[in-house]
């Protein structure tokens, strides 16, 4: 396998920026600085982009240059350490596409945030760089429930590098076996999205695959599997990781669950670990990825260990 590059953890008194990289700030967003205390109480000082507030025709923060250039200048400083998406949304890859990308490597930082963020993470994976698929500002806060603590601070432990393993329970789809790979990956969606582009991951490494979704209508779930699995994407990794697909619209029509349905996709010849808490639902863990990880599944649950 190739050597990826992998940032410095924080430390107490190092700087995180936090930036909008996709969709604006709700309006209860712009109206509380829970995620800012939160980073302080970690023992970080937080520079915040010169857009992070800003809004666009599309639901968008701001134009798309100046997302791409909060982004460019956070990279630049030498004081940020890491940078953390406030949201994800719509718009990661028209941020993409306004970026020197060669930044990246010249002055490689944790990058951190999920769903349109995978994008994001994508172009990082192309570039051989590991990064932070996370908790973001926006979904976080007393509001978001008790567990939303257990995302919070498995953020916590994921900056400062203290995520080893995780151990999940038994599930009914899991299919036992053991494999050791690159860990890649993200939202469903966005993986798809991804295809045919620069940073499309052909998974021609030894590769565990990671996805998650939510918001999908059934029909659309189905036919980015489709699409995956007709393209032999699904039976290039090692092994797979299923995380969370939540508010799936059309369960009832078709008459199953969206897990049901991603099921009926797996292979059944590599290590397939279901109910795994990582996505749009509170417990998110967090994950390093484009690091080489083990994959352990048994009837009595699953084992997945950072290298």
């Amino acid at each position: 396998m190739k050597s990826y590059l992998r940032p410095d953890y924080l430390k107490r008194g190092d700087t995180v920026a936090v930036v909008a990289l996709a969709s604006s700030l709700s309006e209860a967003s712009r109206q509380t600085m829970y995620w800012k205390e939160l980073l302080e109480s970690w023992g970080l000082h937080v520079k915040t982009g010169r857009h992070l507030y800003d809004s666009a025709p599309g639901e968008f923060a701001g134009r798309d240059e100046d997302r791409a250039a909060d982004l460019t200048e956070m990279l630049l400083d030498p004081e940020v350490k890491a940078i953390i998406s406030f949201r994800g949304g719509y718009g990661s890859m028209r941020t993409v596409r306004k970026m020197d990308l060669s930044l990246f490597d010249k002055h490689p930082k944790w990058l951190v945030g999920f769903s349109d963020i995978t994008v994001f993470h994508a172009v990082l994976q192309s570039r051989g760089i590991e990064s932070i698929l996370g908790a973001m500002p926006s979904t976080i806060g007393p509001e978001a429930g008790p567990d939303a603590k257990i995302s919070e601070e498995s953020l916590r432990k994921a900056l400062f590098g203290e995520i080893r393993s995780y151990r999940t329970a038994p599930h009914a789809y899991s299919v036992a076996g053991s494999a050791r790979g690159r860990l890649v990956g993200g939202n469903l969606s966005l993986v798809v999205s991804c295809l045919r582009t620069p940073w499309e991951n052909h998974l021609d490494e030894d590769s565990i695959l990671f996805i998650e979704d939510v918001d999908e209508r059934m029909y659309n779930l189905d036919r980015m599997l489709l699409t995956l699995q007709q393209g032999g994407f699904f039976a290039r990794p090692k092994g797979i990781v299923i995380g969370q697909f939540t508010d799936t619209s059309g369960e009832d029509e078709w008459q199953r669950k969206a897990l049901d349905l991603v099921h009926e996709y797996m292979p059944a010849d590599k290590p397939v670990l279901f109910g795994f808490d990582c996505g749009h639902e509170h417990p998110n863990y967090s994950l390093y990825l484009g690091r080489e990880v083990t994959l352990d599944v048994t009837p009595d649950g699953g084992f997945l260990k950072f290298i």
